[in-house]
């Protein structure tokens, strides 16, 4: 091949999306179409993607992830009366569907083929491992270290000496809702699932909220060397007033007057996915990562960190968070306008603008 034939393939390939996915820091997702001409460069695409087409179990998984994704945009992004064109949704062949979506033209069957493939696409790196292998393992683990902390009495649920309104552990969450998270992120597929495991702990006042976090440092329940510092939220807990307020207090118990008193912070602290969350949402919120011991079928060693979420919330800010645009209701719609608006584009009758 001679130099303007290498030249022509450059500018062929600066005018597609991968090489300007990587300079400019986007997502492929958020590209209208690929360079896929023939079934052979699609086969080929495939292949340096992952997947060898002519390997029979490899084409099981793509239909199987194919399928999740059409019930994904059925059930949680189209609005009644909305439908996927129906050449696209019967489509069983991959190869063609990256054809289709590498058309110069953009047409109805480009652009549900390139909405079909955005989802499969997350869909394809939802998934984690060691969750779908040892979950149960695992959830056992991180769980106890816990319970063994929590008292169910008849005057209520203590951790140490510290009522609780509420102890709750969510034991995974689903592949849609890790699909409709990774379809907000402006990473898709690059941002870990950090909550498959969650807990959350509800106080009276937020006084007790923070007295919670220091019995989880004291009894070594939490080992806060594996925080991810990217993912501490705080809207619950104003710390300039705390530590002004409490300055050479040495007793916790010697400021129940600033049970009712504590205040909230002015600024909310940052994480970095969770920009769907309402303005009035109050919480302590962060990610910590416990090292996993079991074994495997075979009775050898399987060692890991496995990420869990942490929220603790008082109770008043617990019924706040749980109405109006603080709401896990509220939230999710936040996030489904957004990953319609992202994977449907211009397909959407009626695209409302989000809001937070």
């Amino acid at each position: 091949m001679g130099n303007t034939d290498l030249m022509n393939e450059e500018l062929k390939l600066w005018a597609g999306a991968s090489l300007k996915t990587v300079l400019n820091g986007q997502s492929i997702i958020d590209s209208p179409r690929l360079q896929v001409t023939s079934l052979e460069e699609a086969e080929a695409f495939l292949e340096c993607y992952g997947y060898d087409y002519d390997q029979l179990e490899d084409r099981q998984e793509i239909e199987s992830i194919r399928l999740e994704a059409i019930d994904f945009i059925e059930d949680i992004l189209l609005e009644d009366g909305e439908e996927i064109l129906p050449e696209v949704r019967n489509q069983e062949n991959i190869l063609h569907l990256l054809m289709w979506v590498s058309e110069p033209e953009a047409t109805a069957r480009s652009r549900w083929s390139c909405a079909l493939l955005r989802v499969m696409h997350t869909y394809a790196h939802c998934g984690s491992f060691f969750n779908e292998n040892y979950h149960g393992q695992i959830q056992d683990q991180i769980f106890s270290r816990f319970e063994q902390h929590i008292r169910y009495t008849s005057n209520g649920i203590f951790i140490g000496d510290i009522e609780l309104v509420s102890y709750e552990s969510r034991a995974s969450k689903s592949r849609k809702s890790a699909v409709l998270k990774l379809l907000h992120k402006a990473e898709n597929v690059a941002a870990d699932i950090f909550d498959w495991i969650g807990i959350r702990m509800v106080t009276r006042y937020p006084l007790d909220a923070l007295r919670v976090l220091c019995y989880l440092r004291n009894q070594n329940v939490v080992m806060f060397a594996n925080i991810k510092p990217s993912r501490s939220r705080n809207s619950l807990i104003d710390v300039d007033w705390v530590e002004e307020r409490w300055k050479g207090v040495e007793d916790l118990t010697q400021l129940s007057v600033d049970l009712e008193e504590m205040q909230y912070p002015k600024e909310v602290g940052r994480m970095t996915d969770n920009a769907f969350s309402g303005d009035s949402y109050r919480a302590l919120q962060f990610t910590c990562r416990q090292r996993i011991k079991l074994r495997d079928t075979d009775g050898s060693p399987r060692r890991f960190y496995f990420p869990y979420e942490i929220q603790i919330q008082d109770e008043e800010s617990y019924q706040s968070n749980r109405n109006g645009a603080a709401s896990h209701e509220q939230y999710k719609q936040r996030q489904t306008r957004s990953a319609r608006h992202r994977v449907l584009g211009i397909l959407c009758r009626k695209i409302n603008r989000v809001t937070d």
